[in-house]
C-alpha cells in the first residue's frame, strides 16, 4: 500500500507570527484586512469552509477571547492523504486522519492509483465512519468485482459487487469529485446457467419370432402375441400303428405346428444436453476476459425404432460488462445485475459524470 499524507501547514513552527501572514494562509487572501474574531478556532461541524478550522493540530488556538498569536505554532489549514498504488478493498476511514475526521477541518482523499475488489461481498473501496468535510477525488480506478455466473447448483448468477461505498453516519458535506481520468466502476453481473436442452421423443420397437411345436399349435413365449394364424408342414413323429379294418400295420405321422409370435417395447428418446454455465462478469478478478458464456453441451443421441436426438442444451448467458447486468437465459433463474459504481448514504457527486468515468449505479 503506498499512502502519503500531507497538509497545509504546519505553520509557524518557528520565527514570528503576523496578522497579515495569517491571512494568507487561513483566509487564503492576500489582501484586504483579518480581525482577531475572525482567527479564533471554528469548531462547527456545519461550516464548510471555517477561516480557521477544528483540528487536532489546531487545539491550542483558542475558541474564545483569549486568543494569542503564539497559538498558532504548527497549526495547519487543510489535510490531505493520497493514495497511489493498488490496493484491494481500500478504506479510507482507517487511514491516518489524526482523529481530524470529525472535525470541521477541510480533508481531501486523493485517489490517485487504483483500488479493486476479488469479492462481491467486499467493495472495492468503503468508506464507513463520520466525517465532516471530506472530499474524495478520483483521478485513478476503483474497480468493483464480477459477479459469478450460474452454475448446475446455482442457476441465476451473482450480482456484481460494488466499487465505492459511503456510509458517512451523522456526518456531514461529504463530496465524491470525479475528475476526467477516473474510472469509478461497478462489476458486471454474472450470467445466468443455460437451460437443459429438451429430451427427443421415444420410439416403438417390434420384435418377431417363430415358435414350433410336433402335433399342435405352439404358445408364444410370456410377454409375445400371436401374430396369425398356425400353419403345419411336414413330419415331425412318424409310427406303425396295428389295427384298421383289415388288422395291419400301418404309418401314423404328426406334423409340426409353427406360429409368428410378437412383441413391441419403447425405445429410449435421446437425453437432452446440459447447458453451459454462466459467465463471469467483468470486474478487477476479471478486467480482460472474454465474457462469452459457456456453450451447452450436444443432445444425446436416438435409439433407433423412431427415437430422435436429444436437443443440444442453451448456452450460459454472457457476463456483464463494467456496471451492466449478465444475460438471461430461459432457465429459471436470471443473469445478476451490475454492481453499483457508488453506494450509500450522506454524500454528494461532482465533477465530470459521465459513462466513461462513472459505470454502475450512483
Amino acid at each position: 500500500m503506498s499512502v502519503a499524507i500531507s497538509k497545509a501547514g504546519p505553520y509557524y513552527a518557528s520565527g514570528s507570527i503576523s496578522f497579515s501572514s495569517l491571512r494568507t494562509n487561513f483566509k487564503q487572501s492576500d489582501s484586504g484586512s483579518i480581525s482577531a474574531s475572525e482567527l479564533r478556532r471554528n469548531t462547527t461541524t456545519s461550516d464548510t469552509d471555517p477561516i480557521v478550522p477544528d483540528a487536532t493540530e489546531n487545539s491550542s488556538v483558542s475558541t474564545n477571547s483569549d486568543l494569542a498569536l503564539s497559538q498558532f505554532r504548527n497549526t495547519i489549514k487543510f489535510y490531505y492523504i493520497t493514495q497511489t498504488d493498488t490496493n484491494t478493498n481500500f478504506n479510507i476511514g482507517a487511514q491516518s486522519w489524526n482523529s481530524n475526521l470529525t472535525k470541521n477541518i477541510r480533508k481531501w482523499m486523493y485517489i490517485d492509483g487504483t483500488c479493486g475488489s476479488d469479492s462481491v461481498s467486499s467493495s472495492a473501496s468503503t468508506f464507513a465512519a463520520t466525517a465532516h468535510n471530506l472530499t474524495i477525488e478520483v483521478s485513478g480506478a476503483i474497480y468493483g468485482a464480477g459477479g459469478a455466473g450460474g452454475t448446475s447448483s446455482t442457476i441465476s448468477g451473482t450480482n456484481g459487487g460494488t466499487a465505492l461505498s459511503i456510509t458517512n453516519s451523522s456526518g456531514s458535506n461529504l463530496v465524491v469529485n470525479v475528475l476526467s481520468t477516473a474510472n469509478i466502476y461497478g462489476g458486471g453481473g454474472g450470467g445466468e446457467r443455460g437451460a437443459k436442452g429438451a429430451d427427443g421423443l421415444g420410439g416403438t420397437c417390434s420384435e418377431f419370432k417363430t415358435v414350433d411345436k410336433c402335433g399342435d399349435c405352439p404358445p408364444c413365449p410370456t410377454g409375445w402375441t400371436a401374430s396369425g394364424a398356425c400353419w403345419s408342414d411336414g413330419d415331425c413323429d412318424r409310427k406303425m400303428v396295428w389295427g384298421g379294418w383289415n388288422e395291419h400295420w400301418w404309418a401314423v405321422s404328426a406334423w409340426t405346428h409353427y406360429q409368428v409370435c410378437t412383441r413391441t417395447f419403447s425405445s429410449a428418446a435421446g437425453v437432452g444436453g446440459e447447458g453451459g454455465d454462466g459467465k463471469l462478469g467483468r470486474g478487477h478478478n476479471n478486467p480482460t476476459g472474454d465474457l462469452t458464456g459457456t456453450q451447452g453441451s450436444p443432445g444425446g443421441a436416438n435409439n433407433d425404432c423412431g427415437s430422435t436426438n436429444g436437443n443440444p442444451g442453451e448456452d450460459g448467458g454472457n457476463g456483464g460488462d463494467w456496471g451492466s447486468a449478465g444475460g438471461n437465459t430461459t432457465n429459471s433463474g436470471n443473469g445478476g445485475i451490475g454492481g453499483p459504481a457508488i453506494s450509500g448514504s450522506d454524500y454528494t457527486i461532482t465533477g465530470i459524470i459521465l459513462s466513461s468515468t462513472i459505470k454502475g449505479t450512483h
